[in-house]
Protein backbone atom coordinates (compact mmCIF):
# COMPACT_ATOMS: atom_id res chain seq x y z
CA UNK A 1 0.00 0.00 0.00
CA UNK A 2 0.85 3.81 -0.44
CA UNK A 3 -0.19 6.26 2.18
CA UNK A 4 -0.89 10.10 1.27
CA UNK A 5 -0.82 12.42 4.05
CA UNK A 6 -0.07 16.17 3.72
CA UNK A 7 -1.44 19.70 4.25
CA UNK A 8 -2.60 21.76 1.12
CA UNK A 9 -3.70 25.14 0.88
CA UNK A 10 -7.45 26.31 0.69
CA UNK A 11 -6.68 26.94 -2.98
CA UNK A 12 -5.26 24.04 -4.02
CA UNK A 13 -7.14 22.07 -1.87
CA UNK A 14 -10.43 23.30 -3.23
CA UNK A 15 -8.90 22.46 -6.51
CA UNK A 16 -7.84 18.67 -5.37
CA UNK A 17 -12.03 18.00 -3.48
CA UNK A 18 -13.80 19.51 -6.92
CA UNK A 19 -11.49 16.81 -9.08
CA UNK A 20 -12.32 14.02 -6.70
CA UNK A 21 -15.98 15.10 -6.83
CA UNK A 22 -16.43 15.51 -10.20
CA UNK A 23 -14.96 11.73 -10.67
CA UNK A 24 -17.23 10.44 -7.69
CA UNK A 25 -20.23 12.04 -9.08
CA UNK A 26 -19.95 10.80 -12.53
CA UNK A 27 -19.47 7.48 -11.34
CA UNK A 28 -22.62 7.70 -8.61
CA UNK A 29 -24.97 8.97 -12.11
CA UNK A 30 -24.07 5.68 -13.76
CA UNK A 31 -25.06 3.55 -10.01
CA UNK A 32 -28.60 2.20 -9.98
CA UNK A 33 -28.60 1.58 -6.43
CA UNK A 34 -26.02 1.10 -3.47
CA UNK A 35 -25.41 -2.97 -3.27
CA UNK A 36 -26.42 -5.19 -0.54
CA UNK A 37 -24.87 -9.13 -0.72
CA UNK A 38 -20.88 -8.07 -1.23
CA UNK A 39 -19.06 -10.51 -2.98
CA UNK A 40 -15.62 -10.17 -1.10
CA UNK A 41 -13.03 -8.31 -2.30
CA UNK A 42 -14.91 -7.11 -5.22
CA UNK A 43 -16.27 -3.78 -3.94
CA UNK A 44 -19.58 -4.28 -6.20
CA UNK A 45 -22.67 -6.74 -5.61
CA UNK A 46 -23.65 -9.87 -7.88
CA UNK A 47 -25.15 -7.81 -10.24
CA UNK A 48 -21.82 -5.13 -10.62
CA UNK A 49 -23.60 -2.38 -8.08
CA UNK A 50 -21.58 0.05 -5.98
CA UNK A 51 -20.67 -1.12 -2.31
CA UNK A 52 -17.20 0.68 -1.91
CA UNK A 53 -16.93 2.69 0.78
CA UNK A 54 -16.15 6.62 0.26
CA UNK A 55 -13.13 6.49 1.20
CA UNK A 56 -12.17 3.65 -1.09
CA UNK A 57 -13.97 5.56 -3.54
CA UNK A 58 -11.80 8.66 -2.89
CA UNK A 59 -8.83 6.57 -3.16
CA UNK A 60 -10.23 5.19 -6.80
CA UNK A 61 -11.11 8.95 -7.41
CA UNK A 62 -7.73 9.70 -7.30
CA UNK A 63 -6.41 7.52 -9.35
CA UNK A 64 -8.50 8.10 -12.21
CA UNK A 65 -7.41 12.04 -12.25
CA UNK A 66 -3.80 11.22 -12.03
CA UNK A 67 -4.21 8.32 -15.28
CA UNK A 68 -6.26 10.83 -17.22
CA UNK A 69 -3.36 13.51 -16.69
CA UNK A 70 -0.95 10.89 -17.66
CA UNK A 71 -3.07 9.83 -20.52
CA UNK A 72 -2.85 13.53 -21.76
CA UNK A 73 -0.61 14.39 -24.98
CA UNK A 74 0.46 17.78 -23.34
CA UNK A 75 2.19 16.62 -20.44
CA UNK A 76 5.59 17.95 -19.98
CA UNK A 77 8.47 15.18 -21.12
CA UNK A 78 10.96 14.01 -18.57
CA UNK A 79 14.56 12.61 -19.56
CA UNK A 80 12.96 12.21 -23.48
CA UNK A 81 9.68 10.71 -22.46
CA UNK A 82 6.33 11.69 -21.41
CA UNK A 83 5.65 10.31 -17.72
CA UNK A 84 3.80 7.00 -17.38
CA UNK A 85 3.77 3.99 -15.22
CA UNK A 86 6.19 1.64 -16.30
CA UNK A 87 6.82 -2.31 -15.23
CA UNK A 88 9.68 -4.13 -15.86
CA UNK A 89 9.67 -7.99 -16.27
CA UNK A 90 11.76 -10.68 -17.91
CA UNK A 91 10.06 -12.14 -20.81
CA UNK A 92 9.69 -16.08 -18.95
CA UNK A 93 7.91 -14.36 -15.84
CA UNK A 94 5.52 -12.55 -17.98
CA UNK A 95 4.67 -15.69 -19.98
CA UNK A 96 4.13 -17.47 -16.71
CA UNK A 97 2.36 -14.56 -15.02
CA UNK A 98 4.73 -14.11 -12.69
CA UNK A 99 6.26 -10.90 -10.70
CA UNK A 100 7.18 -7.98 -12.39
CA UNK A 101 8.69 -4.97 -10.85
CA UNK A 102 7.38 -1.20 -10.38
CA UNK A 103 9.40 1.83 -10.47
CA UNK A 104 8.56 3.35 -7.09
CA UNK A 105 6.20 1.17 -5.54
CA UNK A 106 7.77 -2.54 -6.08
CA UNK A 107 6.38 -5.82 -7.13
CA UNK A 108 3.56 -6.15 -8.74
CA UNK A 109 1.51 -9.44 -10.87
CA UNK A 110 -0.61 -11.93 -11.29
CA UNK A 111 -4.08 -10.88 -12.71
CA UNK A 112 -2.78 -7.18 -11.72
CA UNK A 113 0.15 -7.27 -14.41
CA UNK A 114 -1.69 -8.85 -16.88
CA UNK A 115 -4.62 -6.17 -16.67
CA UNK A 116 -1.39 -3.36 -17.17
CA UNK A 117 0.02 -5.05 -20.12
CA UNK A 118 -3.94 -5.33 -21.67
CA UNK A 119 -3.56 -1.92 -23.17
CA UNK A 120 -0.10 -0.72 -22.77
CA UNK A 121 3.09 -0.16 -24.79
CA UNK A 122 5.71 -2.76 -24.44
CA UNK A 123 9.61 -1.92 -25.20
CA UNK A 124 12.01 -4.76 -25.44
CA UNK A 125 15.35 -4.86 -23.77
CA UNK A 126 18.11 -7.46 -24.29
CA UNK A 127 20.37 -7.93 -21.38
CA UNK A 128 23.79 -9.52 -20.96
CA UNK A 129 24.51 -12.62 -18.30
CA UNK A 130 25.56 -9.97 -16.28
CA UNK A 131 22.06 -7.76 -16.12
CA UNK A 132 23.47 -5.62 -18.68
CA UNK A 133 21.28 -4.06 -21.54
CA UNK A 134 22.82 -4.91 -25.06
CA UNK A 135 19.82 -3.84 -26.90
CA UNK A 136 16.84 -1.55 -26.44
CA UNK A 137 13.43 -1.43 -28.79
CA UNK A 138 11.06 1.10 -29.57
CA UNK A 139 8.44 1.53 -27.38
CA UNK A 140 5.41 0.11 -29.21
CA UNK A 141 1.52 0.03 -28.37
CA UNK A 142 0.31 -3.42 -27.70
CA UNK A 143 -2.97 -1.21 -28.83
CA UNK A 144 -2.77 0.82 -31.94
CA UNK A 145 -4.28 4.27 -31.89
CA UNK A 146 -6.37 2.74 -35.18
CA UNK A 147 -7.35 -0.23 -33.80
CA UNK A 148 -8.35 1.60 -30.70
CA UNK A 149 -10.28 4.19 -32.64
CA UNK A 150 -12.32 1.27 -34.15
CA UNK A 151 -13.24 -0.22 -30.86
CA UNK A 152 -14.71 3.25 -29.84
CA UNK A 153 -16.48 3.33 -32.84
CA UNK A 154 -18.20 0.22 -32.11
CA UNK A 155 -18.38 0.08 -28.03
CA UNK A 156 -18.57 3.76 -27.38
CA UNK A 157 -18.69 3.37 -23.38
CA UNK A 158 -17.55 0.64 -21.32
CA UNK A 159 -19.32 -2.76 -22.05
CA UNK A 160 -20.10 -4.04 -18.71
CA UNK A 161 -23.89 -3.94 -18.15
CA UNK A 162 -25.24 -0.89 -17.06
CA UNK A 163 -22.06 1.07 -17.62
CA UNK A 164 -21.68 4.17 -19.44
CA UNK A 165 -17.80 5.44 -18.81
CA UNK A 166 -16.54 6.96 -21.63
CA UNK A 167 -13.73 5.60 -23.43
CA UNK A 168 -11.32 8.46 -22.00
CA UNK A 169 -12.23 6.81 -18.67
CA UNK A 170 -11.58 2.77 -20.26
CA UNK A 171 -9.15 0.81 -21.52
CA UNK A 172 -8.95 -1.89 -24.34
CA UNK A 173 -9.25 -5.21 -22.59
CA UNK A 174 -8.36 -8.28 -24.55
CA UNK A 175 -10.95 -11.59 -24.10
CA UNK A 176 -8.47 -13.56 -24.82
CA UNK A 177 -5.07 -12.13 -23.32
CA UNK A 178 -2.16 -11.37 -26.32
CA UNK A 179 0.11 -12.90 -23.88
CA UNK A 180 -1.36 -16.14 -24.56
CA UNK A 181 -1.56 -16.07 -27.52
CA UNK A 182 -4.80 -13.44 -28.06
CA UNK A 183 -5.02 -11.65 -30.93
CA UNK A 184 -5.14 -7.80 -30.82
CA UNK A 185 -7.57 -7.27 -33.05
CA UNK A 186 -11.19 -5.34 -32.70
CA UNK A 187 -13.50 -8.64 -32.02
CA UNK A 188 -10.71 -9.83 -29.28
CA UNK A 189 -10.83 -6.42 -27.70
CA UNK A 190 -13.52 -5.09 -25.21
CA UNK A 191 -14.02 -1.05 -23.98
CA UNK A 192 -13.75 -1.74 -19.96
CA UNK A 193 -13.92 1.53 -17.72
CA UNK A 194 -10.54 1.13 -15.25
CA UNK A 195 -12.97 -0.33 -12.33
CA UNK A 196 -14.86 -3.23 -14.20
CA UNK A 197 -11.44 -4.29 -16.12
CA UNK A 198 -10.39 -4.76 -12.75
CA UNK A 199 -12.92 -6.97 -12.01
CA UNK A 200 -13.09 -9.00 -15.54
CA UNK A 201 -9.25 -9.70 -14.26
CA UNK A 202 -10.12 -10.38 -10.78
CA UNK A 203 -12.57 -13.23 -10.94
CA UNK A 204 -11.03 -15.54 -8.62
CA UNK A 205 -11.26 -13.04 -6.00
CA UNK A 206 -14.73 -13.11 -6.64
CA UNK A 207 -14.86 -10.91 -9.97
CA UNK A 208 -16.78 -11.25 -13.25
CA UNK A 209 -16.02 -13.69 -16.16
CA UNK A 210 -16.15 -12.70 -19.60
CA UNK A 211 -16.40 -14.53 -22.68
CA UNK A 212 -17.21 -14.18 -26.77
CA UNK A 213 -20.79 -15.87 -27.70
CA UNK A 214 -21.28 -15.72 -31.21
CA UNK A 215 -19.54 -12.66 -31.39
CA UNK A 216 -20.95 -10.56 -28.89
CA UNK A 217 -19.50 -10.52 -24.97
CA UNK A 218 -20.98 -12.70 -22.08
CA UNK A 219 -20.17 -11.62 -18.93
CA UNK A 220 -21.24 -13.59 -15.57
CA UNK A 221 -21.65 -13.47 -11.72
CA UNK A 222 -18.83 -15.64 -9.66
CA UNK A 223 -21.87 -18.18 -9.38
CA UNK A 224 -21.69 -18.83 -13.41
CA UNK A 225 -24.86 -16.82 -13.66
CA UNK A 226 -25.35 -14.69 -16.85
CA UNK A 227 -25.79 -10.75 -16.53
CA UNK A 228 -28.00 -9.47 -18.38
CA UNK A 229 -27.28 -6.84 -20.74
CA UNK A 230 -29.06 -3.24 -20.21
CA UNK A 231 -28.91 0.48 -21.73
CA UNK A 232 -26.86 2.92 -18.73
CA UNK A 233 -28.84 4.57 -16.37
Amino acid sequence: MVRIDGDLDPECGEAVLTALGAVMDAETKGRRHPGTDTEAGTGTDPEGEETRTPAQRRADALGEVCRQWLDRRDRPMLGGERPHLSVTISLEELRASGVGALDHTGAIGGERLRRLACDASVMRIVMAGDSQPLDLGRRTPVVSASIRRAVIARDRHCRFPGCDRPPSWCDCHHVRHWIQGGPTEPWNLLLLCRRHHRLVHERGKGGFGLQHVSGRPVFTRPDGSVIEDRGPP
